[in-house]
């Protein structure tokens, strides 16, 4: 004969016993209550927090009750004896516990009514229910309202605990390897001085509360004390994988987020975990490991609500596994245990060499891209400077520029200038120019990988005279372009220092400079002119200042008063325009005239004039 024993809900098999324990089940969760309404009281300005927490548990609780009435009428029971037995307010206080404050009520109508219609009611009531109500209520609305689901009201108004992110958030943001910078401490997170859902912050006061209810025979206590000590060991062997201290961790794994909060109110629920005290420990450990691994791979901080949910689904086949005595083969059973447990472990501890490593080979990559960035910044940089000038010469000028070899081997190019023309141009020195390319194209033009064009930019460059418009026009592009590159931009430096170079008459140079002034992208043009053996500024004048404006530049160009004008504009006026203005003056002359700009850039003109005549 085959005997068949067949699960029941534990309020049938208790029932003398269910109002009792769903009794000190809601005082229990009245306290944690009554913190909550306390801690959103103490981190508002106003009463704004207390208010809205107390509105969150009053639609939720208002919502369950209109939910089980409404049930009731249809289904033609008694409303207070369906009431009596049926148990709302658990569900919807627990429901209420899991929310941020900053939960809007409306979605807190919704959950509540999931919680309930598809939570308990549809499975046929209170000891029916597959999963437990409160969770399938809190999912949804994690899933289709997430982002309303903030922990402040006003960032204005909450202190920096409650206006920032929780430290779950925090903490997997850092990938989970931040603990030690974690902006909260240890007895913050234990005393639920941070933010978070408002029933799961104060770790402290639950775990109290939950030794009172398991000594009360509430619940027992296995759940919650395998579910708890799975986490912190699988928190202290993700930290030995990551480097971390292994028991601050592992504390902070435990205190951070619902868990605590979920093992006693929420996995412990009868009807919905294992009925024997093997399948308990089991449902526990399975717990733990599943928040980890969520928590540490998936893309939500927080895995509390989807491990137990997952292991609602999972007690049928535990409880298939562990039908009749509980007292045999007992070596066997725990070595079951101990082998799920060391399966759980091993996994967190490669899943935290895996974070590690990916956490490492992306500083390394990071780093490695921060460099080649600056060494593009570097070269880019580098780049701006195409020419440097070594000497003036009778004639002409020898200049430095960068061609194949870069600055480290730049080539050393003499360019000679009579009037507009480039009379002729020598490659003096060529240290990183190679055979076959650079070379070859400075010494004859032909040969090695260079291509038809560079004949003609031979005898073009090298073979006689040219104007500098007909420079714009060269083809560089020879099979040692860097290299043709670099001797055009020679002689372009070049044209720009003759084109600085003064106009003497006998004593006097006269300089043509630009100037910045009140609009830098509109500069102005000075003539200064220099008597070297007296070594005097015998005349400034501003050709053009079309980037001055009236009342200000123009005014102290013109006549150095009016406008907005300051006394010190005459005196800059007078002394800048007067003529016979020393060197050795030019440098204590005060600029602050009320166009400042303006006055700066003509200072700076004559300055730069003197410094070249030098």
């Amino acid at each position: 004969m085959k005997i068949t024993l067949q699960r029941t809900s534990p309020n049938y098999r208790r029932k003398l016993s269910t109002h009792g324990i769903m009794r000190d089940l809601t005082i229990g969760l009245l306290v944690i209550v009554g913190f909550s309404l306390y801690f959103q009281w103490a981190n508002y300005q106003t009463n704004d927090g207390l208010i809205k927490a107390a509105l969150i548990y009053v639609t939720s609780v208002g919502v369950a009750l209109a939910t089980e009435v409404v049930w009731a009428l249809i289904q033609k029971k008694n409303i207070l004896e369906h009431l009596k037995n049926s148990f709302p307010l658990v569900t919807a206080l627990i429901f209420a516990l899991t929310l941020p404050i900053g939960t809007p009520l409306y979605v807190v109508a919704i959950g509540s009514f999931i919680a309930i219609f598809f939570g308990k009611l549809v499975y046929g009531g209170f000891g029916q229910n597959i999963f437990n109500p409160a969770l399938v209520g809190r999912v949804v609305v994690h899933l289709s309202f997430g982002a309303q689901l903030t922990t402040f009201l006003d960032a204005g108004t909450a202190s920096d605990i409650v206006s920032g992110a929780t430290p779950a958030t925090w903490l997997a943001s850092t990938s989970w390897l931040g603990a030690e910078n974690l902006m909260f401490s240890l007895q913050d997170l234990l005393f639920g001085s941070h933010g978070g859902a408002l029933g799961e912050t104060c770790v402290l006061l639950i775990l109290v509360v939950g030794i009172v209810l398991a000594y009360r025979k509430v619940f027992d206590y296995r759940i919650p004390a395998s579910y708890l000590l799975t986490v912190l060991v699988l928190g202290g062997a993700f930290a030995l994988a990551t480097g971390q201290n292994v028991l601050s961790y592992a504390l902070i794994q435990l205190s951070i987020g619902g868990v605590v909060f979920g093992a006693i109110f929420m996995a412990t629920d009868p009807v919905t975990s294992p009925t024997s005290p093997m399948g308990k420990i089991i449902f526990g450990i399975g717990l733990g490991f599943i928040t980890m691994i969520i928590r540490f791979k998936a893309n939500f901080p927080e895995g509390v609500l989807f491990s137990i949910l997952i292991m609602n689904m999972l007690t049928p086949f535990i409880d298939s596994m562990i039908l009749g005595r509980t007292d045999t083969f007992k070596v066997k059973r725990w070595l079951t245990i101990g082998l799920i447990a060391v399966v759980a472990t091993g996994c967190t501890y490669g899943v935290g060499r895996s974070i590690e490593t990916d956490v490492r080979n992306a500083e390394e990559q990071a780093r490695l891209e921060a460099e080649e960035e600056a060494k593009r910044q570097e070269e880019e940089e580098a780049n701006k400077v195409k020419w440097t000038l070594l000497e003036k010469i009778d004639g002409g000028y020898i200049m430095e520029a960068y061609g194949f070899g870069g600055k480290g081997n730049p080539m050393k190019v003499q360019v000679m200038i009579s009037g507009d023309q480039i009379s002729s141009v020598t490659v003096l020195e060529y240290p990183g120019e190679t055979a076959y390319y650079g070379e070859d194209l400075i010494q004859s033009g032909v040969g090695g990988d260079l291509n038809s064009n560079a004949k003609v930019f031979y005898d073009f460059i090298f073979g006689g005279s040219f104007s500098a418009a007909d420079l714009d026009g060269v083809d560089v592009a020879t099979g040692a372009t860097k290299t043709a590159e670099a001797i055009v931009n020679a002689i372009k430096g070049a044209i720009e220092e003759a084109q600085k170079a003064p106009v003497v008459n006998g004593d006097e140079y006269t300089y043509t400079l630009s100037a910045a002034g009140f609009n830098a992208g509109n500069p102005m043009t000075i003539k200064v002119t220099l008597n070297v053996k007296t070594s005097t500024v015998t005349q400034v004048e501003v050709v053009s200042y079309a980037g001055e404006t009236a009342y200000y530049g123009e005014d102290l160009i013109q006549s150095g008063v009016g406008g907005d004008l300051n006394s010190n504009g005459k005196v800059f006026y007078d002394t800048v325009f007067g003529g016979n203005l020393s060197f050795s003056d030019v440098d204590g002359i005060d600029v602050s005239t009320g166009a400042t700009k303006t006055a700066a850039g003509i200072k700076e003109a004559i300055q730069n004039a003197i410094a070249d005549e030098r």
